[in-house]
């Protein structure tokens, strides 16, 4: 009996820290999946006779993941993981701006990649940011847009806006597939004339 009451003596802190050790493990944090969805009140533009090739946006590798990402600091990163894109944000970021520019400059002029054929022009798109921090959301896109002959056609878009650290990021990439499909087709349209 005595020999239990020692084993039982040394054997509960030992249970009690497993115990706690265990209990904060279990994470109680929500995870939320977010969806990125074209703008459905995006209208046609009246001047919008461009055909082009749309080659897949280029991310940076730290924005190519599941997990939402927040600048924290001029050179600090923070991971949401309690906050994923529903698929891989690379996927969900070029459906969502390339049916905006659909909408902008009409089906049948915005050809998936590999359908053009011929002198058909290419635009090649790379993300420098698109991020949020505690006030700003940015994003800043490279256009260039190859035509025949090898010229090429290069422009910098960018849009930023304030943020509310209660509202999802979802919401400001949404308004930036938005704002940066509009420039987009405006300038290409600009292209033509």
């Amino acid at each position: 009996m005595h020999i239990q009451y020692h084993i039982m003596n040394k054997l509960f802190p030992l249970i009690l820290l497993a115990a706690v050790f265990f209990s904060g493990c279990r994470s109680t944090t929500k995870i939320r999946i977010f969806l990125l969805t074209p703008d459905e009140s995006l209208q046609r533009l009246n001047s919008s006779n461009v055909k082009f090739e749309l080659r897949p946006i280029t991310l940076p590798n730290y924005l190519n993941r599941r997990e939402f990402v927040k600048r924290i600091g001029e050179d600090e990163l923070q991971i949401r993981r309690s906050w994923l894109w529903a698929e891989t944000s690379e996927h969900s970021i070029n459906a969502a701006f390339e049916q905006n520019l659909k909408a902008l400059l009409g089906e049948d002029n915005v050809l998936p990649y590999g359908t053009a054929k011929g002198d058909t022009p290419v635009l090649l798109i790379s993300v420098h940011h698109l991020e949020v921090n505690d006030d700003m959301f940015v994003a800043d896109f490279h256009c260039r847009l190859k035509t025949s002959g090898k010229a090429t056609l290069e422009k910098q878009l960018s849009w930023k806006t304030t943020v509310d650290s209660d509202v999802p990021y979802i919401k400001y990439y949404k308004q930036a597939m938005t704002e940066m499909a509009r420039q987009t087709a405006a300038w290409l349209v600009e292209t033509q004339n």
